[in-house]
C-alpha cells in the first residue's frame, strides 16, 4: 500500500509544559489547540499541526477528536487539509503496551469523526518516541494496522485511511545512526508488509539529546543526521522531511525572536519545527508570531553534507563535549533532582519516577570505564529535560555552559585552534549566541555556595574558556539578568515554602520560558 503525498505542515503547536506564564488542564489544551490555529490578528500562532501527547503525559483519549470538532467548526478550517493533528503515542519500553493501544485508538475514532465532517482524515502520523530500533517502529505499525483493519470493520472506516509512523531520536548515539535505523524500517515494511512509502518524516529532538550529552554534543548530532538523512534520501528516492524538535532556551534548541536567523541557518534542511508553549506564551505575542513566520519561510532548504572525514572529526568533537559535560552531570545531578522536584507542573505528567531519563547511553560514547565508577549506585534517575533546564539555571548554572568551555580547551590543545575556529564557524554559527544568552543568567555565588568544590572548579573553568574564547565576561549583566539572579538566591532562601516555587516561575518569565 503506498501513502499519497501530502501537503506537509511546518510548524507544530506542541503541548511541552515549557511556559513559566501559565499552566495547562486536558480540558484547557482543546481550546489552547485553537488559538494555535487561529490567524494572528485573532490572537492566533498561525500553526498547521497539533502535536497531543501522550508521552508521560495524562492526556484525556479523547481529546483528538475534541480538538478537530472544536477546530472545525470555530475556524471553519478542514482537517486534513488545513491542519494535522499528530499524537505523540506513549513508549512502550517506560509505559503499558496496553496506553498505546488505547492511544492508537483513540486516533482511529477522532479519525472516524473527522471523515464524517470533512471526508478527510485529521490524523495521517502518530510519533514514536524515543526510537532505538528499526524493529519497534515495525511492531507499532502492525499495531496501527491491525487496529485500523479493526476500525474499517467495526467503525466505517475507509480503507483509505493509512496512518504512518514518525520515528522521535532522542539520543545522541541514535541521531548519529537515524538514517541507518530508518532505511532498517523502510525494508522491513516493505520486506514484512509490503508497504511503500515515498516520504518520511523524521523527528530529531534536541532536548533529551542535551541533558543526557551536554549542548554542544546535542547540536552537532541534528547536523550530522539532518547530513545523514540528505544523503540517504538521495540514495534510496525517497522524499525525507525532518521535523527539528526545539524550545526557546538555548539549551533546548534556541527557537526565540532575537536568535531565530541563527536557528534557520544552523538547523537549514528542517521541514516543520515544535513550536512549544515558552514561545507561544511567555513573550510578546507580536514577537511570536513574526518567528514562526521567519520558521515557516525558510524550510524545505538543501542541508550541510558532510564528507566521511568531516563527519569523523565531528563525532570526535562529539565526544569530547559529551565527555566534558558528563563529568559534572553525575557530580551535580542529585542537586538537579532537588532544584527539579520545586518547579511546578505546568501540564498533566506522570511522576518523575515513572518516566525518568537514564545517563548510562553517554557512556557508550565516551568509552571511559572511569566513568562509570562516578555514577551513583542505583543509578540517578533524572528529572524530564525541561525541569532538568529550569533546575540548572536554579542552582546559577545556564545548562549550555556545562562541559563546553573545557571540551573547546581539550581540542584546541588536541585538534589545535585551526580546528576549533573552523568548527565554531562552519559547523556552530549559533554558539556564541547562546552563550551570550546564557551568560545573562550566570549566577557563579549561589553555585559555589551549592556545588562541591570539584564540581565549582570545572564549572569555573568553562566560563573562564567560554569567556576567553566568545570575548564574553561574566560581570556584564542586564537588568534582567540581576533580577533573574536575585530570584535564584530567594529560591533558596525560600526553599521548602511556597515562595520558592513563586521564585522558580518568576525566574522563568525573565528567561522567556520556564525550561
Amino acid at each position: 500500500m503506498k501513502m499519497s503525498r501530502v501537503r506537509l505542515p511546518t510548524a507544530m503547536a506542541t503541548q511541552h509544559p515549557d511556559s513559566a506564564s501559565r499552566s495547562f488542564s486536558s480540558q484547557d489544551e482543546v481550546d489552547e489547540a485553537l488559538r494555535d490555529f487561529a490567524p494572528a490578528d485573532k490572537g492566533g500562532f498561525e500553526c498547521d499541526e497539533k502535536m497531543v501527547d501522550f508521552e508521560g503525559k495524562l492526556t484525556a483519549y479523547g481529546q483528538m477528536k475534541w480538538i478537530i470538532e472544536k477546530v472545525t467548526s470555530a475556524l471553519s478550517l478542514t482537517p486534513g487539509e488545513d491542519f494535522l493533528v499528530t499524537p505523540r503515542i506513549p513508549s512502550e519500553k517506560l509505559e503499558e503496551s496496553e496506553r498505546q493501544v488505547m492511544v492508537i485508538w483513540a486516533a482511529i475514532a477522532a479519525n472516524k469523526y473527522s471523515y464524517e465532517v470533512a471526508a478527510r482524515q485529521a490524523i495521517k502520523y502518530l510519533v514514536a518516541p524515543m526510537v532505538e530500533s528499526s524493529r519497534e517502529l515495525l511492531v507499532s505499525l502492525r499495531r496501527i494496522n491491525k487496529l485500523l483493519k479493526f476500525g474499517q470493520e467495526e467503525l466505517g472506516l475507509p480503507s483509505t485511511c493509512v496512518m504512518r509512523l514518525i520515528p522521535l531520536f532522542e539520543d545522541v548515539v541514535k541521531l548519529l545512526h537515524c538514517d541507518e535505523i530508518v532505511e532498517g524500517y523502510r525494508i522491513l515494511t516493505l520486506k514484512e508488509l509490503g508497504e511503500y512509502d515515498d516520504h518520511f518524516r523524521v523527528f530529531l529532538g534536541k532536548s533529551d539529546a542535551a541533558m543526557t550529552y551536554g549542548h554542544a554534543a546535542s547540536l552537532l548530532s541534528i547536523k550530522i543526521a539532518l547530513s545523514k538523512l540528505e544523503k540517504w534520501k538521495k540514495e534510496v528516492h525517497v522524499e525525507v522531511c525532518p521535523i527539528i524538535g526545539v524550545g526557546l532556551l538555548p539549551f533546548r534548541g534556541h527557537l526565540a525572536p532575537w536568535n531565530v536567523e541563527n536557528f534557520v541557518e544552523e538547523y537549514k534542511g528542517y521541514y516543520t519545527v515544535t513550536i512549544q508553549s515558552g514561545l507561544r506564551y511567555d513573550i510578546p505575542h507580536g514577537d511570536g508570531v513574526k518567528t514562526i513566520r521567519a520558521v515557516k519561510r525558510e524550510v524545505g532548504h538543501v542541508p550541510t553534507t558532510y564528507s566521511d572525514e568531516e563527519e569523523r572529526a565531528i563525532i570526535e568533537a562529539i565526544r569530547e563535549f559529551a565527555k566534558c559535560y558528563f563529568e559534572v552531570l553525575v557530580e551535580v545531578g542529585p542537586l538537579i533532582c532537588l532544584a527539579a522536584d520545586v518547579i511546578p507542573e505546568r501540564r498533566d505528567r506522570v511522576p518523575r519516577e515513572g518516566y525518568y531519563r537514564s545517563i548510562i547511553g553517554p557512556l557508550k560514547l565516551i568509552g571511559e570505564k572511569e566513568l562509570y565508577e562516578k555514577i551513583p549506585s542505583g543509578e540517578l534517575k533524572l528529572p524530564r529535560a525541561i525541569k532538568f533546564t529550569a533546575a540548572c539555571y536554579m542552582i546559577g548554572v545556564p545548562p549550555a555552559l556545562i562541559g563546553t568551555g573545557r571540551a573547546l580547551r581539550n581540542l584546541e590543545k588536541k585538534k589545535g585552534e585551526g580546528f576549533v575556529d573552523e568548527l565554531l564557524k562552519k559547523h556552530m554559527r549559533s554558539l556564541k549566541s547562546d552563550m551570550t544568552f546564557e551568560f545573562n543568567f550566570l549566577n557563579l555565588d549561589v553555585a559555589k555556595e551549592r556545588l562541591s568544590s570539584s564540581t565549582f572548579s570545572k564549572i569555573r573553568d568553562d566560563v573562564d574558556e567560554i569567556s576567553r574564547i566568545f570575548g564574553l565576561s561574566k560581570e556584564d549583566i542586564n537588568e534582567v539578568g540581576l533580577q533573574h539572579s536575585m530570584c535564584v538566591k530567594s529560591f533558596w532562601e525560600k526553599m521548602g515554602k511556597p515562595e520558592s516555587v513563586e521564585y522558580a516561575i518568576r525566574a522563568g518569565l525573565l528567561r522567556g520560558s520556564l525550561g
